[in-house]
């Protein structure tokens, strides 16, 4: 069911991967249940040197970076040698510049980074480099990381947009709500969606679009809109599941909850939302597993290991016929 397929791609290869200061700092501690709890992960950490590593993320405003962090955290209670520290760039680029630059003037051993914008990277590694300090690419490709860690968002846009491409059964109109516009995980998905209904279904029409910035109240209001604008279509593709819930919540106060809603993330809430027959499908993208990975290619770097260059996730289609096999992720516990 699950396929999680580890490649192994040299640094210099990164630029052929097709993937895709006033703000909050979070850190990451292990609850203390009782003294005796207190104590024996004092000497867990007597025993075993701190890890210090950064996590930067891109905002913390999104769903996907919600679950991952919190699958992040249940990890740290797990491994409480390590001291995380969760840094929200609010889709700041400058913001995560300085921000991920401080860290490693404070001395952090690896950095996590979810970037704000992949094209505007190149001083955070620069940061990292010159101190020797490890930086992994979390779900957005970025050149000149030493780790990426992701899925490939050619293969999410293709398998929604044969998915529309069946439901349709090859002919009708449709509309694509975007995320953040000039954000990789945008426009790599919308790219490969219409690549793949120009190949494949060259008689379905996107006729309209818009960005809803990943958020479930934007993409309620764009297609309220969309309605009100009398347009017809017959489905929507949503870049992300809380855009897609947004979609289908619009749709249903105006009595069409009937048009399919295809999502992207495959995170609990677009799980459930298939499972809840709000969602048609979502395509999943193993959030939990990318978190883990993540943190254990960064323990990996500081304890001196040599990790892959690439750990590649691939996307699997959820629908209501195999829902069922995916509910396990719908809880963070492992």
């Amino acid at each position: 069911m699950k396929k999680f397929i580890v490649v192994l791609l040299s640094v210099s290869m990164m630029t052929m991967c097709l993937f895709g200061c006033g703000a909050k700092e979070e850190s990451a501690a292990t609850p203390e249940a009782s003294e005796e709890s207190a104590a024996t992960s004092a000497d867990e950490k007597d025993s075993v040197e701190t890890m210090k590593i950064t996590v930067s993320i891109a905002s913390f405003d999104n769903t996907f970076a919600s679950f991952t962090m919190s699958r992040m955290k249940l990890f740290n209670e797990e491994h409480p040698e390590l001291e995380i520290t969760y840094l929200d760039a609010a889709n700041d680029a400058a913001t995560q510049v300085t921000q991920i630059e401080q860290a490693v003037i404070n001395g952090t051993q690896a950095v996590i980074c979810l970037a704000v914008d992949a094209k505007q990277t190149q001083p955070i590694i620069s940061a990292c480099h010159d101190a020797n300090v490890p930086l992994i690419a979390f779900n957005r490709v970025f050149e000149g990381c030493d780790t990426f860690v992701g899925a490939n968002n050619a293969d999410a846009g293709r398998l929604v947009a044969e998915r529309v491409g069946e439901l349709l059964n090859g002919s009708g109109k449709i509309a694509l709500v975007q995320g953040i516009m000039g954000q990789a995980n945008t426009y790599e998905r919308t790219d490969a969606i219409t690549a793949t209904l120009k190949e494949k279904y060259p008689d379905i029409e996107i006729v309209l679009d818009g960005a809803a910035d990943w958020k479930r109240d934007k993409a309620l209001e764009l297609v309220e809109t969309w309605l009100q604008s009398g347009t017809e279509f017959d489905a929507i593709i949503a870049l992300n599941d809380d855009a897609g819930l947004g979609c289908q919540q619009a749709l249903a106060a105006d009595g069409k909850e009937s048009i399919p809603v295809i999502s992207i993330n495959g995170d609990p809430s677009g799980i459930n939302g298939v499972n809840d027959g709000i969602l048609d499908s979502t395509a999943f993208q193993a959030p939990f597993t990318q978190a883990d990975a993540a943190l254990e290619i960064a323990m990996d770097y500081i304890q001196g290991g040599t990790p892959t260059d690439v750990f590649k996730v691939d996307y699997e289609l959820i629908t209501k016929d195999n829902v069922a096999d995916y509910m396990q992720f719908t809880s963070l516990e492992k």
